[in-house]
């Protein structure tokens, strides 16, 4: 397999992909390992990354413009598209924005403080490309946390299935699908079901994305390899919501039902 970087290739590329991310008080070192690990990524394609500052300090926003202004030197084949929102709006808001900045019909999803493996974007896109039925894909994740400077494997690796039915759905109703930092949609698909809700506040913002293009569509996939390094860390807005998970689930089921009735 041709090692190359998507900036190491002379010729342009055929395809096309956006990689969109948030972000909110992102710690630096968290932006930094994000972009590199873009950077590394491994395949012959065009990248635009489209990033939404969501309200966050003027301090961390000054961080954020400084590592993209850098990151923007890695020349070939990668464009920078950057909006910050004049206040915190929440994650479902500022993806819904995010897509309309997408210019491309392949959009992967990325968390700021989350790294990707050099491979995945090549995967993912093969796999769009190879599969015309799928128009989202998920892959698996590897929970990780630093200790003692060294990051460490702290949950077990993800376990989806590969491939779900809405009719198959129906019969489970899980609150959990897909990993939602490993998206990978058309982004004609996403907009055909009404993008993502601009007022939705709780963090379940994929599971209501994903069963409505999963109920118009009637299929998603999930990837069993493990595409994405993600960081578990007291800041993050999973932690930070899980002493709500009772009252979470509840609406979380008010809105399976909703769906499937």
């Amino acid at each position: 397999m041709d090692k190359k970087k998507f900036w190491q290739y002379t010729d342009k590329p055929i395809h096309n992909i956006s990689i969109l991310v948030a972000s909110y008080n992102t710690k630096s070192e968290f932006i930094y390992e994000c972009l590199d690990s873009i950077a590394n990524q491994i395949g012959h394609f065009n990248i635009e990354l489209v990033w939404i500052d969501d309200g966050s300090t003027e301090q961390n926003s000054k961080v954020l413009e400084e590592a993209l202004y850098y990151f923007r030197f890695y020349n070939n084949f990668l464009k920078i598209k950057s909006f910050k929102l004049s206040k915190n709006k929440g994650l479902s808001y500022a993806l819904n924005f995010g897509i309309k900045q997408c210019s491309n019909e392949y959009i992967l999803r990325m968390d700021a403080d989350d790294i990707m493996k050099d491979t995945r974007i090549m995967t993912q896109l093969n796999f769009m490309i190879n599969n015309p039925d799928c128009v989202l894909c998920g892959a698996d994740i590897l929970p990780f946390s630093n200790i003692n400077g060294r990051k460490k494997q702290v949950d077990r690796i993800s376990d989806h299935p590969e491939r779900l039915t809405w009719e198959e759905y129906k019969k489970t109703q899980k609150f959990w699908i897909l990993n939602h930092p490993t998206l990978c949609f058309k982004k004609s698909a996403v907009l055909e079901v009404g993008n993502y809700k601009k007022n939705t506040r709780l963090p379940f913002e994929d599971l209501d994305l994903e069963l409505r293009i999963l109920k118009k569509y009637g299929l998603v996939y999930n990837i069993k390899e493990v595409l994405l390094l993600y960081r578990i860390h007291q800041d993050q807005i999973t932690c930070k919501n899980s002493i709500h998970t009772q009252k979470h689930n509840e609406i979380k089921q008010k809105l399976v039902n909703k769906l499937i009735n």
